[in-house]
């Protein structure tokens, strides 16, 4: 329950809800995501917000929303990539837990989206913020990799294939078709995400978001690809 509860976050999804009113899915500092409905115009996304929750049931009273200083302007690829992590984080994020670390990471993603440098070839540095995001949340949620060891608690060989089956772990696989053991145990030795290891995260990562994700695809992604495509 929450009586005049005041909340800190951003607005990662809102619609309308009857006539007058929103439904407002919000990503606080103190509780994670909050989900309420309200009567004010919703903030903008990507803009700081305090504002006040009050109910026992999953879809709380908002009130006294207020908007805090400017908000992160996101143009382009970064406006996308935007769009992807509240799309992920409304899907994945369970309501009413705290997940400060995620929190803290989302901030970081949108400041340094915000500063995205326009000249970013391969989109390296894009792909750099995203898989640090993905790394936190992932890591929060329960979903942190093991890459000493396989699914049956074995070094990993760095001469062997391994598989990836998510919620299980590495299990040996075939030659071309899964990943090089020497790669993982690199990752061990690695204190953070760089251009040599992105796109192998980006597999793994990808694997797990797929499961937990199910069938219904991001709509993000499809707005990405269409936008590719023009």
């Amino acid at each position: 329950m929450m009586r005049n509860q005041s909340l800190t976050g951003f607005a990662i999804h809102q619609r309308r809800y009857r006539e007058r009113s929103y439904i407002l899915h919000f990503f606080s500092e103190e509780f994670g995501r909050v989900d309420g409905v309200t009567r004010q115009q919703p903030p903008a996304l990507y803009h700081r917000t305090q504002l006040q929750a009050t109910g026992k049931s999953d879809l709380k009273n908002f009130s006294q929303i207020d908007v805090q200083g400017q908000p992160f302007f996101l143009q382009q690829k970064a406006l996308f990539a935007g769009f992807y992590l509240n799309e992920i984080l409304l899907r994945l994020m369970p309501p009413e837990e705290p997940m400060p670390e995620t929190y803290l990471a989302y901030q970081t993603a949108l400041e340094q989206l915000k500063n995205l440098a326009k000249d970013d070839p391969k989109d390296m540095q894009l792909k750099l913020i995203l898989r640090q995001f993905e790394q936190v949340f992932l890591q929060e949620l329960g979903y942190a990799i093991d890459f000493s060891q396989d699914a049956n608690g074995q070094d990993i060989a760095p001469t062997l294939y391994y598989q990836f089956i998510p919620q299980e772990g590495f299990v040996i696989g075939q030659y071309g078709q899964h990943f090089l053991g020497q790669d993982l145990l690199n990752l061990v030795q690695s204190e953070q995400i760089n251009s040599e290891n992105v796109h192998l995260l980006a597999k793994l990562y990808r694997l797990i978001l797929t499961e937990l994700l199910g069938n219904k695809p991001l709509k993000s992604r499809q707005l990405w690809v269409s936008q590719l495509q023009r």
